[in-house]
């Protein structure tokens, strides 16, 4: 009796699968309409309730801010993704990928430089930097050649390297 239960669950199990198989093929070349769920846009601007621009989602992005001000990147040097801005306008922090070479990037910023770059090539290698006071600073890294560890500390600088 089990054999026989056993026997009609398999059956039923495998038209079943026959089924979702074949639905599968026959709607794989079948698009999608998100026309009416998806807000396509070049750019979005969210500001706070002073008017102030807290976080910019574009592609391009618009240039860095400092103090107010807008600077250029340099040639090249376009970027596409999310930028957050302090109460005051100033941009904090990155999360965006350059137009030109491919790398992806998340910066953290203080209110008057860079203090962390983390960064993948499209390629894979990975590499992140820290930013101190006074001229401190961290580099790690990971690619296939190797790996690396290089620092200042108070003056003194250190590097490891693993090939």
């Amino acid at each position: 009796m089990k054999s026989q239960l056993s026997q009609i669950l398999l059956l039923i199990n495998t038209f079943v699968l026959i089924g979702i198989l074949a639905h599968i093929y026959l709607n794989r070349d079948l698009e999608l309409d998100l026309s009416q769920e998806v807000l396509k846009v070049r750019g979005l601007v969210v500001t706070d309730s002073l008017g102030v621009e807290r976080v910019i989602i574009g592609s391009p992005l618009p240039p860095p801010q400092l103090h107010g001000y807008r600077f250029d990147r340099g040639e090249n040097a376009d970027v596409s993704g999310v930028m957050l801005y302090d109460a005051e306008g100033q941009e904090r922090s990155g999360y965006v990928t350059d137009n030109d070479y491919g790398n992806v990037f998340f910066t953290l910023d203080s209110k008057t430089s860079q203090r962390v770059l983390f960064m993948v090539e499209p390629q894979g290698a990975a590499s992140l930097k820290l930013w101190g006071r006074n001229g401190n600073e961290l580099s790690l890294g990971s690619s296939d050649q190797g790996s690396w560890l290089e620092g200042v500390s108070n003056g003194q600088s250190f590097n490891m390297i693993q090939e």
